[in-house]
Parts: C-alpha cells; structure tokens; sequence
C-alpha cells in the first residue's frame, strides 16, 4: 500500500519533495515567466504574468508607471511571486516543480537603473530590443522593482526525499 507522504509528495509541497537553495535558484534562472501578485486596494489580489530576472537572491523586473500593480506596491510593499512549470498537460510521466516567493517590494525609480534592469529583461527573454518595443516600453515611462525574498514554497513533485 502507498504510504501517505508519497501521496501527498505528488499533490502538494512537502519537506521531502522541496527544492534545495541551489535547486531552486538554478529553475529561477530558467527562461520562465512569473507570476506577480500583490494587494488590491478593493481587496482582492492583483496576479498577472510578468518577465523577471533572478540575481544576487533577488527578483529584478520593471512595469510602466501606469501598472496597477505599481500603486499596489506603493500602499502595500507585500508581494508574491509564483515561477512555474506543469509538463504534465503534455506528458503526464513528467512531474510539476513551482518556486513561491513571499516578499517586500522595493520601487527604484532612477532611470539608469530602470533602463539597465529593463535591458537585461528584454535580453533574457527576447535576446535583442526589437526597435518596435522601445516606444511601447518607454512612453510612459518605466519603474523597476526589486523583490526581496522572506520566505519560500519550492517544490519538485518528482523528488522524493
């Protein structure tokens, strides 16, 4: 008979199934998109996809100064980011790995900094600046956000221990 805890290292994150530090940064660096959640002023959470960079245990992206969640973030620095990846919808042998981070936002508005987080993005996930994005990047006006990370949920649903 299978035992609960193998049971449950196939549904939910469990301490046998958690991603090491060095595990769980390497799938951060992995071209994936997050998952960006913060607090709504009406309550409700605010989750949209979003690009980032994972560097020096931090999570970098930046948002046009338009962006709901940049309001959010400046009532309420209290964040979640979610990376992903479930191959399961293709290949059901293959097993789920998600990397939480509950954190506190940090807003840098100063543009060097800004343009420099924004082109190690753009580079990361599209590895050159089409000429057509840099009006659509900059009209508004940008900010970068610094993620730093209080405490994590990391699992791998294929490790067992």
């Amino acid at each position: 008979m299978t035992e609960r805890g193998d049971l449950l290292d196939l549904t939910t994150a469990t301490k046998r199934n958690a991603l090491t530090v060095e595990e769980r940064d390497e799938f951060l660096l992995r071209k994936l998109v997050g998952r960006l959640a913060t607090h709504g002023e009406d309550g409700w959470p605010h989750l949209t996809p979003i690009w980032y960079f994972w560097e020096d245990g931090r999570f970098h992206l930046t948002l046009g100064n338009s962006r709901r969640h940049l309001a959010n973030m400046r009532r309420d620095p209290h964040v979640t980011m979610c990376v992903d990846v479930d191959p399961r919808v293709d290949d059901p042998t293959k097993p789920p790995r998600a990397v939480v981070c509950f954190g506190t936002a940090t807003l840098v508005e100063d543009e060097p900094t800004v343009r420099a987080i924004t082109e190690k993005m753009e580079m990361r996930y599209l590895g050159a600046i089409p000429p057509q994005f840099e009006e659509a990047l900059w009209f508004e006006g940008r900010t970068a956000v610094v993620i730093e990370p209080v405490r994590w949920l990391a699992w791998d649903q294929g490790k067992h221990g």
